[in-house]
This record gives structure tokens, C-alpha cells and sequence, in this order.
């Protein structure tokens, strides 16, 4: 593939990303506000479609932007964002990206199952990193504990059913795609 082509589709991933952070759902969970976002979506397909390091430049480039005070994320945008419970879920989108990369490579799925099983790779990942910072940011950042039961049932129980149905989708997705490119 010529590089002006994976530059292109890096650019288009990256403009995806923070457009897909506004098609959200909110759900009023105890403590902190949790979206559903096409980001998931976003990022498995970015995985699946781009070789690794520029995966990683696409993920990363949008993490930066977000930090450095652009209202790209779900709820705004700045460095101040690193301070939320839910920050570990945007960095779950670039390992989310990564592993589903990675896998694809390694493995060269060509039916339907094997992109899912390596979308699921993606969202496991996903959600151990986002529920690992969840956890913790709680009694580092903003001194409080909250019970371990908690923490799932915010982090993992309300969105995991939506989550599968857009792992799904995007595997789907990304089936479709990689018999167009």
C-alpha cells in the first residue's frame, strides 16, 4: 500500500474518532456520568484497517489532542481530563486499537468469527484498562473509596451488552472492508 494511501486513512481514522465521540449516549451512573460512544466502534475498525504503528499514531494523536485542551473527548477536552474516572476508558481505545491490530496481523482472519474473537481481544482490553483506572483514580484522585462492586457495575454491567452489539458491528464492518481494500 503506498504511503500517501495509510497517511490518508490514518487522517480519516483520527477525524472518525473525534466525531464518533459525539454520537453518545449517557447513562447516570453514581458518582460519574458513563458514555456510549461509536468510539469503540472506531477504534476496533481502526485496528483491523491500519498496520500497527499507525494505529498507534491515530490513538495517540487523538489522546494528545484531547489533553492539549481540544474538546475531542466525550465531555470536553483539556489536561485536566487525566482527573477523571473515566480518562482509563480513552486510553482503552488505543490498546483496544493496538490488540485488535496486532491480532489481525498475526492472524489473518478471514471469516466472520475470527474478526470477532479478535474484536473481543480488543474490547477485553478495553475494559481492563478502563476499569483498572476506573477503580483506582477514585481513592487517588478524588480521595474516596468505592466498594469493588461498584466500580463493576459502572464500569462493566451498564455498557457491556451495548458494547458487544458494537464489537460485533464493527467486526462485521471491518469483514466488508478488508474485501474492498
Amino acid at each position: 500500500m503506498k504511503q500517501i494511501q495509510i497517511f490518508s486513512r490514518t487522517a480519516l481514522f483520527l477525524a472518525l474518532m473525534i466525531l464518533s465521540a459525539y454520537i453518545q449516549i449517557s447513562l447516570p451512573t453514581p458518582f460519574v456520568t458513563m458514555h456510549i460512544t461509536m468510539q469503540l466502534f472506531t477504534s476496533i475498525l481502526c485496528g483491523f484497517c491500519l498496520p500497527v504503528k499507525y494505529a498507534f499514531c491515530c490513538m495517540s494523536s487523538y489522546i494528545l489532542m484531547g489533553l492539549v485542551g481540544f474538546p475531542v473527548f466525550a465531555s470536553g477536552g483539556g489536561i485536566q481530563y487525566i482527573m477523571k474516572p473515566t480518562f482509563g476508558f480513552v486510553l482503552g481505545f488505543l490498546i483496544c486499537s493496538l490488540v485488535c491490530s496486532i491480532q489481525s496481523i498475526r492472524k489473518r482472519p478471514q471469516t466472520l468469527k475470527d474478526f470477532y474473537l479478535i474484536g473481543l481481544e480488543g474490547l477485553i482490553s478495553f475494559y481492563l484498562i478502563g476499569n483498572l483506572y476506573y477503580y483506582f483514580s477514585f481513592p487517588i484522585l478524588m480521595n474516596t473509596r468505592i466498594p469493588l462492586w461498584l466500580a463493576f457495575v459502572n464500569g462493566f454491567l451498564v455498557s457491556i451488552i451495548p458494547d458487544l452489539l458494537i464489537c460485533f458491528v464493527a467486526c462485521k464492518v471491518s469483514k466488508i472492508l478488508q474485501v474492498l481494500l
